[in-house]
């Protein structure tokens, strides 16, 4: 019988087990009598070669006597993302308070900041010169065989953990198009995480290239920030028509946990032009409207400070829309639980 797997598949089987990639290495060279390395299974892993059917077949048939241990069940963790292709609608700052939230629920909680612009990280306290020095940024991670968990930096005095972004992230786009299932890599990275979060947020770039594509390839809640402006609105039927796509070919559990208007004024007629469209469109849509974030000082002066606004002033405009936000993940989260006991 022909044995196929898929490099997340190996990935995980590896993970599931507790190995790294020299142990796995080793267990194949004595089995198989080969020559492999760990370069081999990086390749493998990340979908640049294809996974010989022997090695698979070794695998799938192996089981504790001949030195692969059982799997350890551990729970993957809900992956929430903010996109707009435009930008200037407040998806970092969304993305920020939504972890601190989940973060003072008591979820384990990391943040991966997918904007070349490092936003989030500077936001959070977070040199991104000095991450790309030290080669500790997202760049890093994706292109490295070691664990995720080795470039994450503790944020907000370990209230949660952030991997930091910064501008040789720009070249990733270019990368991943000539890369074989580029545009998998970030999904397969965080397949690594099972067991280590309970959430992983991720701050989109404010296009539709390859990184939010890598991104949408890899969430499984998507919201959708938009100014209460016409500019920031008329971006969202391209969203839509990206995520159908994404649904159909890669990611069919990428669900769109809502809409968020933001930098909200009730008393400018355009505000409340574009809030009556946005309940049209959800309602047509079928699609959970947010109560809009105000404009307020608050987060302009947390960045300052290296910290979530919601830290820095917990009743600022918009932590009720947060607080729904982190509440519904919370909720989908726990359905998860229940249907996978």
């Amino acid at each position: 019988m022909a044995h196929e797997m898929s490099g997340e598949e190996l990935r995980r089987y590896r993970e599931q087990r507790g190995m790294n990639q020299q142990a796995l290495v080793g267990w194949l060279n004595e089995r198989l009598n080969r020559r492999y390395d760990r370069a081999k299974i990086s390749r493998w892993e990340t979908g640049a070669e294809r996974i010989p059917q022997i090695v698979a077949g070794a695998l799938k048939t192996a089981t504790e006597p001949v030195g692969i241990p059982a799997a350890a069940v551990r729970a993957a963790p809900v992956v929430f993302c903010a996109a707009n292709q435009k930008g200037g609608v407040a998806k970092t700052t969304t993305c920020v308070n939504v972890a601190w939230l989940l973060a003072q629920s008591g979820r384990r909680v990391l943040l991966i900041d997918c904007d070349p612009q490092a936003n989030a990280t500077v936001h959070l306290g977070v040199d991104p010169h000095e991450r790309e020095l030290a080669k500790a940024t997202l760049t890093h991670a994706l292109k490295a065989s070691r664990p995720m968990k080795e470039f994450m930096t503790p944020v907000c005095d370990g209230a949660f953990d952030l991997l930091p972004s910064s501008i040789s992230l720009a070249a990733a786009d270019r990368e991943l198009l000539r890369q074989p299932n580029g545009t998998l890599i970030l999904r397969a990275k965080i397949a690594q995480l099972a067991g280590l979060y309970d959430f992983v947020v991720l701050d989109c770039p404010p296009h539709l290239g390859e990184l939010t594509v890598s991104v949408l390839n890899a969430a499984d809640q998507l919201l959708i920030p938009t100014q209460t402006e016409m500019l920031s609105m008329m971006g969202i039927p391209q969203l839509f028509e990206t995520i159908a796509g994404v649904r159909e070919l890669v990611n069919p559990r990428l669900q769109i946990l809502g809409v968020l208007p933001t930098m909200y004024s009730p008393r400018r007629l355009q505000d409340e032009t574009v809030m009556k469209e946005l309940r049209e469109l959800a309602a047509a849509e079928q699609l959970r409207l947010f109560s809009p974030v105000k404009r307020a000082a608050d987060y302009s002066k947390s960045v300052m400070a290296g910290r979530p606004g919601l830290a820095y002033n917990p009743n600022s405009a918009g932590a009720e829309s947060f607080r729904e936000i982190a509440d519904s993940l919370l909720a989908l989260a726990g359905e998860e639980m229940r249907h996978g006991a």
